[in-house]
Formats: C-alpha cells, structure tokens, sequence
C-alpha cells in the first residue's frame, strides 16, 4: 500500500508541476514548420532514441536535413524511414530522387522517381504537380546518364502531357539535336 501511495504521490508532484512527457514529434513539426531545420533533426532524433514513431521521427529529420541542403544524410534519414514502414508517398520518393540527383547518383534518382510516378499515379490523394516534377526529373536523369533516346522519349511524353511548359520545350529542342 505504502508503494502505490508513493506512485501516487510522484504522479501527482508531477501533475502538479508540469513534468509531463514532452511529444518530440509535436515540437519536432513545429520546428520544421517555422523552418528552425538544426533545431528539428535535434528534437526528432529524441524522438528516435525515445521509440516514439521512429519513421515518422526520421521522414522529419530527413525533410530537415534536405533544407539544410545536407543531400546525403537526408537520404539516409528517408531509407530509415521506410524501413520503419512509414507511408510510401510520392513525396518522399521524389525528394530521395532529388538527393540522388544533387549527390550525382542519377540511375538511383531515376529510380527514386519511377516508384514515386507509379505509387501517385495509384494514389487516391491528387499528386499532379509531384507527378510532373518527377517526370521532368526522369529526362535529366536519363541526359546525365548520356542515355539520349530514353530522354527523347520522356520529353516527347512530358511535353504532350504538359504544353505549357516552355523549359521543356527548349530543352526538348536540344534533345532533337541529340
């Protein structure tokens, strides 16, 4: 009885004053969102080495690091997060394939961005403007791996999907020339 009072009594002191368990996640966004991106990678590692939604906790230290234009560990930071099962987003596979493409990794971006394609184009969420980045990444990837028809090929498609695009029609003039 004496033990279940003292709990009882610890619980309260702590009601009572204020020490309840701070939610890394919840401060972690905050800080994302008022674009404090060291102060974010610091709280959501908390929240890592807490155990409180570990995926979630590393997609956040991965969009912080991608701020912070640190390309390498913010991919690692979005593979950890998948292996946690996190949701698989067109989102977070186009900004893996824009981290492969600042690190000069372009047959990763390339698949980074194909899964990312497919998983919007089977998503019920309307991922349009995520579609069309990653499509016109897709030609990049294939100029800088020197793969010219393959690019040929996808600026045709986006070009035909997307008209209004003058860039690509300037750079689908060029890629004629190939």
């Amino acid at each position: 009885m004496r033990k279940v009072l003292v709990i009882l009594a610890v619980l309260m002191l702590c009601v009572l004053s204020g020490c309840e368990k701070t939610d890394y996640m919840q401060d972690g966004t905050a800080s994302l969102e008022a674009g404090r991106y060291e102060e974010a990678v610091e709280t959501f590692e908390k929240a890592v080495e807490e155990e409180e939604n570990i995926g979630e906790a590393y997609r956040g230290i991965g969009i912080a690091r991608y701020e912070l234009e640190q390309y390498e560990e913010a991919l690692k930071s979005f593979e950890e997060a998948l292996k946690y099962e996190i949701e698989k987003t067109p989102t977070i596979y186009n900004l893996m394939g824009v981290c492969d493409m600042r690190l000069e990794s372009y047959q990763s971006a390339l698949n980074n961005f194909q899964v990312g394609i497919t998983t919007a184009e089977n998503a019920e969420e309307d991922y349009s403007e995520i579609i069309r980045e990653m499509k016109y990444n897709e030609v990049i990837c294939y100029e800088k791996l020197l793969d010219w028809n393959n690019a040929k090929t996808k600026i045709e498609e986006y070009i035909a999907a997307y008209p209004d695009d003058s860039e690509a029609a300037r750079e689908a003039q060029f890629l004629r020339t190939r």
